[in-house]
């Protein structure tokens, strides 16, 4: 331990991680960069969404447009399709946003926030669509997923690495934390590397773990439980047994959750989707909806007899948060501007670490080779 702490570069461990570390790079390293810029794209998904179809994302002056007259509008617009859900405007998006299906066609629907009128619908094929599925999936559905979560874990593996071989020795740890501008350029991308690598570490293996969760959810899970109990909350379900009598009116549904909720905004409303599932109104403690985890609080009711259906409230664990805050940290839409310009910046990284590494890789191993052919 001590010779690690004064002198790393002669320890054994030290250059089997160094070899470790390149090889990982080496292999992953495109897709690094592939994610990198993608991810950094995303975080101002919203701002290129109103960039490409600014007439759907048009803010405005006035009294809110109420769920009725959305509802009107809709059915209006599109009376061969069903309403499922209906989301009033948050502080990200300041339009209405519903959602229509007929069988397995699905249209995302932007409505004026004060009028409601059909504004039109989130096309299923551009740009922005195309760089999520690339980033999230490879644009290769669930196998990308996969692929997506493996190279995840070869991010957080380089990260570990990474820390352990950074570290200089106490006597130039300070100086290995900057970058000489002064110095040639080789030494330049060597700096950039080393600095840019310990700054943005635990950034960077936080988008790694989250990156796993997004691919294989199950097992993280599983893992958050060995240190801290996840509570399962089962959704309540309608009375199907009482189906084939009249309805209560969806409005009439609205009303007595809103009871049930004084002082809160009703920010969204979900129609059930089949026989046994429930209507859904999702309140907010402030309007527009801000984002976050835990931004919404769900009443359910059964859509046959109107009764509102209890689900068993419990504290949330500290697993619950780690699981409630996996896909906000890694998007960064929990919170304003600043965050977002955080985001972006730090999603480059990776971008950094690639480049500057594949440099150093090129010079210091592959010209090595190709001299050595020469000679």
């Amino acid at each position: 331990m001590y010779a690690f702490i004064d002198r790393p570069q002669q320890v054994l461990l030290r250059r089997l991680l160094f070899q470790v570390h390149l090889w990982i790079g080496t292999i992953a390293g495109l897709y690094i960069l592939v994610v990198s810029i993608t991810g950094a794209a995303l975080v101002f998904r919203i701002d290129m969404q109103r960039a490409t179809s600014p007439n759907l994302f048009q803010a405005r002056e006035g009294t809110p447009a109420d769920f009725a007259t959305v509802m009107t509008s809709l059915q209006h617009a599109y009376p061969a399709y069903r309403v499922t859900g209906i989301d009033t405007p948050t502080t990200a998006r300041p339009t209405v946003l519903a959602y229509v299906s007929r069988g397995r066609e699905f249209r995302t629907v932007l409505l004026d926030p004060v009028d409601a009128r059909v504004l039109g619908e989130l096309p299923d094929r551009s740009f922005v669509r195309t760089l999520q599925d690339l980033h999230f999936d490879l644009l290769a559905g669930r196998t990308g997923r996969v692929v997506n979560g493996i190279g995840a874990l070869c991010l957080l593996a380089m990260c570990a690495t990474g820390i352990v071989i950074w570290w200089p020795g106490i006597a130039n740890w300070k100086r290995a934390l900057t970058v000489d501008v002064l110095r040639g350029w080789k030494r330049i991308t060597f700096d950039l590397h080393s600095a840019v690598g310990v700054w943005t570490v635990t950034v960077l293996a936080m988008w790694a773990v989250t990156g796993v969760n997004f691919a294989f959810g199950p097992q993280v899970r599983s893992i958050v439980k060995l240190f801290s109990p996840l509570t399962t909350v089962q959704a309540p379900s309608s009375n199907a047994a009482i189906q084939g009598q009249p309805k209560p009116e969806w409005t009439a549904l609205l009303a007595e959750a809103r009871r049930h909720m004084p002082g809160r905004f009703a920010a969204r409303i979900v129609f059930p989707s089949s026989d046994r599932a429930t209507v859904q109104v999702l309140f907010a403690r402030t309007s527009p909806t801000p984002l976050g985890p835990n931004a919404l609080e769900p009443v359910y009711l059964d859509q046959y007899t109107g009764a509102i259906l209890q689900v068993p409230r419990t504290e949330p664990t500290a697993g619950d948060t780690i699981i409630a805050w996996m896909r906000p940290l890694h998007v960064g839409d929990f919170a304003g501007p600043i965050v977002k310009g955080v985001w972006f910046v730090l999603g480059l990284a990776p971008a950094v670490l690639f480049v500057t590494g594949f440099v150093m890789w090129w010079y210091r191993v592959v010209m090595r080779i190709l001299r050595s052919a020469d000679l």
